[in-house]
C-alpha cells in the first residue's frame, strides 16, 4: 500500500500549504506521534527542496510511505517516470541522522551506542526486494534506483559514514548527506527526465508477488556452486517429504505447521537451504528462511554466495524472526525457521521489546511454517521455541501438525558421524551414564594443558579456513566499543572476540575467539574449545557456576530485569550445559580443549579413554 500518490505538482502545493502529513496520515489510518509527524514533516521538506530546482516535470508521480509487500517495511520516498532509456523509479531512504561511527561489517553502523543498518544497504534491499518478488517490475522492465539521503548529516563525520567498508553499499545506493542537495538532484533527473506512459507506482502496488526469474535463476547458480549443502540418506527423505506436503496449495483454509527434530550435526539447516531454493526455483513460492539469529542468516548467506559475483541482493531471503510483528494473515507462502529453539516470546529491537510472540507471529504470517529444532540447544533464558510452543499456537490457528518418527534427524553428520562421542559428550556435561560400544571412536579430540599449543594445534588444521577458537562466554567483550581493547587473557595466550558476524567464514577470523551467537548453526573442521571457569569439576560431578559470566551479560537475565532471578538457576544450570554441547559438537573431525578449571581438565583427561577403549 502506499499512504501518498500524487503527481509531483500536487506534493509541493500539499508540501507549501503544511497539508502533506494530514494526507499522508489519512490514506496510512493509523496514529502516529507527533515526533513521527514533525520528522515526515522536516524529511519531507527537504526532498522539496531538491526537487523544486529540478528539471523533473510536475506531472511525474510522486509516492510516500510505500509498505512493501511480504514485508513489514516501509520505503520513504519513490519519484517515477523515464529516461531515453527505461521506465525509472527513484527509491530515497530519508534519515535525519547527523552521525554515525562506522564498524567493521560491510552492511551496518553504530548510532550512539545502537547497530543499525546502513542507509545505503537499506535502501538497496528495499529496491531488490521489490524486483525479485514484485511481478509487476519485470512484467513492465521497471528500474529501480535506490539511494539514501541523510538531510542534516554533518560533514565532518563524512569518513564514518562513507568508509571502504561500505564501498559495495554506496555503489549500489548512493548516499547524500547534508550538503549534496545539487547531487541528488542530479541523480534523480538522471532517471526521471519525462513522465512515464504508465503509472509505474500503481502497478508496483497492484503488482502480483511472485518471485523473478532473475533470482529463480540466482537460486540455482548458488546452490549449483555448493556441493557441501547436498543431502545425504535420513535428510533427503526429510526434504522429500517436506517438499511434497509444503508444495500442496491450502485446503479448505487450512494452514499447515512442520516440526523437524534433530540434534547438533543431523543437517536441519542444509535441508532448510534445499527446501528454500526449491520452493522459490520450482513453485515460484514466496518462502524465506528465518532465523533469530543475525550471525546464522550472514554466515549461511556468506557461504552459499561464494564465488558467485552480484548476488548480494540474495540477502533478502533471509529474514529475522521478529520480522513478521505486522505482517498480514497468510502473506507468505512458506516461512522456512532454522534454529526454532533460539525463537523468543516477544522482539528486542533496541531498548524495547515489541510483538506479542514470534511463534505465533510466523504461523500467522505463512501458509506454510516449518520449524527444525534441537530442545538441547536453547542457551539463553529468554529462549522460548519448544516443541510445545509450536504446537500449542498451531492448534490456536487450527493448523494442520506435521511432526512424528518420520520428521526426525537422528544420523549425525557432524564429529565424524560419531553417534558414540556426543553420547559421550552427555555423558560429561549432564552426569549422566555412559555405554561404550565395541567401536573405538573415529574422532579427533585432544585435553591441552597448555592453550597456546592448543592454538598452534588449531592453526596447523586451518588449510582450508575451516578451523576456528572458540569458548564459553566468561570473557567481557571490552572490543566490542573500543578495538585497541584485549577481551581474552590466558597466560600467553591473547585475542579479541569475534569482530565480525561472519566469523564462521571470514578467513582473518583464525586469530580471533568465537562465542556461541557465532559458532551454533554453524561447523568447522576443527575447533579449539576454552571451557571457562563457569564448568568446573567438583565432589565427583561436573558443576556450573554462572557467577563467572560478566555482571552485564543478558543471557541469564529474564526481559526488562537487571538481575538474575534466583528462581532460575537450575534453569540455568542446564543452559550452561547445553552451550558447551553446542561449542563441544562444532568440529567435523575434531575438538581440542582447554579447561580454565584444571580439575574439569583432569577429569577429561581420564573420561576421554572411555572414547577409545573397546568394549
Amino acid at each position: 500500500m502506499i499512504a501518498y500518490h500524487d503527481t509531483l505538482s500536487n506534493f509541493n502545493y500539499h508540501i507549501e500549504n503544511n497539508l502533506i502529513v494530514t494526507k499522508i496520515l489519512e490514506k496510512m489510518g493509523q496514529n502516529v506521534s507527533d515526533s513521527e509527524k514533525r520528522s515526515m514533516k522536516i524529511s519531507l521538506g527537504e526532498m522539496y527542496k531538491v526537487l523544486k530546482q529540478s528539471s523533473v516535470p510536475l506531472d511525474v508521480r510522486v509516492g510516500i510511505e510505500y509498505k512493501i509487500p511480504i514485508t513489514s517495511k516501509r520505503i520513504d520516498f519513490l519519484i517515477s517516470g523515464s529516461n531515453d532509456y527505461s521506465d525509472n523509479i527513484v527509491v530515497v531512504e530519508l534519515k535525519r541522522w547527523e552521525k554515525v561511527n562506522k564498524t567493521d561489517m560491510p552492511s551496518v553502523i553504530l548510532l550512539g551506542k545502537e547497530l543499525k543498518t546502513h542507509p545505503s544497504w537499506q535502501a538497496y534491499s528495499y529496491a531488490a526486494i521489490i524486483s525479485h518478488f514484485n511481478e509487476a517490475v519485470e512484467k513492465n522492465d521497471i528500474k529501480l534506483n535506490p539511494c539514501a539521503f541523510l538531510h542534516d548529516y554533518r560533514i565532518e563525520y563524512l569518513d564514518q559514514l562513507t568508509d571502504n567498508v561500505y564501498h559495495d553499499a554506496i555503489n549500489k545506493a548512493p548516499v547524500f548527506i547534508e550538503s549534496d542537495y545539487e547531487k541528488l538532484r542530479h541523480f534523480i533527473e538522471k532517471y526521471i527526465k519525462y513522465p512515464s506512459k504508465k503509472d509505474l507506482l500503481f502497478e508496483i502496488d497492484n503488482g502480483k508477488i511472485k518471485p523473478s526469474k532473475m533470482l529463480i535463476d540466482a537460486l540455482g547458480n548458488m546452490l549449483n556452486n555448493n556441493k557441501e549443502f547436498e543431502l545425504l540418506d535420513e535428510q533427503r527423505v526429510v526434504f522429500e517429504l517436506l517438499y511434497k506436503e509444503a508444495s500442496k496449495r491450502m485446503k479448505d483454509g487450512k494452514k499447515k505447521v512442520f516440526i523437524v527434530e534433530g540434534g547438533a550435526g543431523t543437517g536441519k539447516s542444509v535441508i532448510a537451504i534445499e527446501l528454500l531454493s526449491n520452493l522459490i526455483m520450482k513453485k515460484g513460492f514466496t518462502a524465506f528462511y528465518v532465523s533469530k539469529s543475525s550471525y546464522v542468516r550472514e554466515n549461511y548467506f556468506s557461504k552459499l554466495t561464494r564465488n558467485i559475483p552480484n548476488y548480494t541482493y540474495l540477502k533478502t531471503l533471509f529474514k529475522g524472526s521478529g520480522s513478521f510483528i505486522e505482517s498480514m494473515s497468510n502473506e507468505f507462502d512458506c516461512l522456512i525457521v532454522d534454529e526454532a529453539h533460539r525463537l523468543t516470546e516477544k522482539t528486542k529491537m533496541s531498548w524495547f521489546y515489541k510483538g506479542e510472540n514470534q511463534i505465533k507471529e510466523i504461523i500467522n504470517a505463512a501458509k506454510t511454517s516449518v520449524f527444525f529444532i534441537d530442545p538441547k540447544q536453547q542457551i539463553d533464558i529468554k529462549d522460548y521455541g519448544t516443541i510445545e510452543e509450536i504446537t500449542k499456537w498451531a492448534n490456536y490457528f487450527n493448523a494442520e501438525i506435521y511432526h512424528g518418527n518420520h520428521l526426525q534427524l537422528k544420523s549425525q553428520f557432524r564429529c565424524n558421524g560419531s553417534d558414540e562421542y556426543i553420547s559421550w559428550i552427555d555423558s560429561v556435561l549432564y552426569n549422566e551414564p555412559f555405554e561404550r560400544s565395541s567401536q573405538i571412536v573415529d574422532y579427533d579430540i585432544r585435553i591441552f594443558d597448555d592453550i597456546m599449543e592448543m592454538k598452534k594445534a588449531v592453526i596447523e588444521k586451518n588449510t582450508n579456513n575451516k578451523s576456528r577458537i572458540i569458548s564459553g562466554d566468561v570473557f567481557p567483550w571490552k572490543s566490542r566499543t573500543d578495538k585497541s581493547q584485549i577481551d581474552i587473557i590466558i597466560g600467553d595466550f591473547q585475542a579479541q572476540w569475534n569482530r565480525t558476524k561472519t566469523f564462521a567464514t571470514d578467513p582473518n577470523s583464525i586469530d580471533e575467539v568465537g562465542c556461541i551467537h557465532t559458532t551454533q548453526g554453524m561447523e568447522f573442521e576443527y575447533v579449539g574449545l576454552i571451557i571457562g571457569d563457569d564448568l568446573i569439576y567438583r565432589n565427583g560431578i561436573t558443576q556450573t557456576d554462572y557467577t563467572k559470566h560478566p555482571s552485564g551479560a543478558t543471557e541469564f537475565k529474564r526481559p526488562h530485569k537487571r538481575t538474575i532471578d534466583p528462581n532460575d538457576n537450575e534453569l540455568i544450570d542446564l543452559l550452561i550445559r547445553n552451550t558447551y554441547r553446542v561449542l563441544m559438537s562444532r568440529g567435523q573431525k575434531g575438538c581440542y580443549i582447554y579447561c580454565m578449571d584444571k580439575d574439569l581438565r583432569n577429569y577429561l583427561k581420564q573420561r576421554i579413554k572411555e572414547l577409545k577403549t573397546l568394549n
